[in-house]
């Protein structure tokens, strides 16, 4: 679990050190979706990293 944790810290904190506007401008664009659809999104993204970690059996 603390790697798990680990690894998304590492990669969100490198899109802030690489790309910091973008990642600023791509955060305002999100502030216009509806609550509705990121959460499907969400959900979407959720369903495949279950996928993705019974794939890899650890």
């Amino acid at each position: 679990m603390l790697f798990a944790l680990g690894s998304v810290i590492v990669f969100e904190g490198f899109f802030l050190a690489i790309v910091p506007e973008r990642l600023k401008r791509t955060l305002s664009q999100i502030s216009i979706v509806s609550n509705k659809y990121l959460s499907r999104i969400g959900l979407l993204m959720m369903a495949i990293g279950i996928i993705l970690i019974g794939v890899t059996d650890i």
